[in-house]
């Protein structure tokens, strides 16, 4: 399970903006960004925000140091069509998602995640509350700090005022996320595309039986 949860981790990230109701609209902007999980997992790369879309890169998978996964591996999320890419930049392939594939993981980490997607967290729920605590400048940005209990806990997250986007997360398991060397403005349309010449992935082509649906 340890070797998922970066997977897991950055894939539905991407499946939440894509089916998220923003309360204020992101801007656009790049950035780096660090997650780091409670089991000491660390997973690193780049983020691109332009509504709808929004793409993460990887230098790696996090486990997956053999196989197509292994190198450079790429997220996008089309949120107007809540459709999802994988791209797996070795052998130049790429696996397609829909957005209904959020509701198979686990409510603590659907949570964390719907809070960086930018949504409101406790939006139809009547066991949650969601508080601002404060301001704070957290990566060089400044933040509205915000505090969220349901009956599994606290998280809090630092949202940023002019991109309105979380930049910090404390998840109430104790996993983290954040964004450095944010800059701001319109990104490249093509970053949100599959690549030219990219073809679907075909396990076959590494030993497996069947193509993933």
């Amino acid at each position: 399970m340890k070797k998922m949860t970066g997977l897991k981790l950055a894939m539905w990230v991407l499946l939440l903006v894509a089916s998220a109701a923003f309360a204020q609209m992101p801007q656009p902007f790049s950035a780096d960004f660090t997650t780091s999980t409670h089991n000491g997992e660390k997973v690193t790369g780049k983020w691109f925000f332009s509504t709808p879309n929004m793409r993460v890169d990887m230098n790696s998978m996090p486990g997956r140091d053999q196989g197509p996964m292994a190198g450079p591996v790429s997220m996008i999320a089309d949120a107007a069509s809540q459709t999802n890419y994988m791209l797996l930049h070795g052998p130049h392939m790429y696996m397609e998602f829909h957005g209904d594939r959020q509701n198979s993981m686990s409510p603590g980490l659907r949570d964390l995640l719907r809070q960086k997607s930018g949504a409101d967290p406790c939006s139809g729920r009547t066991d949650c509350t969601s508080r601002k605590i404060g301001t704070e400048t957290v990566n060089g940005r400044s933040c509205d700090k915000l505090e969220v209990t349901d009956k599994s806990g606290k998280s809090t997250l630092w949202i940023d005022q002019k991109l309105h986007f979380p930049v910090r997360i404390q998840g109430r398991d104790g996993d983290t996320m954040d964004l450095t060397n944010i800059k701001e403005g319109p990104q490249d349309p093509s970053l949100f595309k599959v690549p030219a010449g990219y073809k679907a992935f075909d396990p076959s082509a590494f030993g497996g039986q069947r193509r993933p649906k």
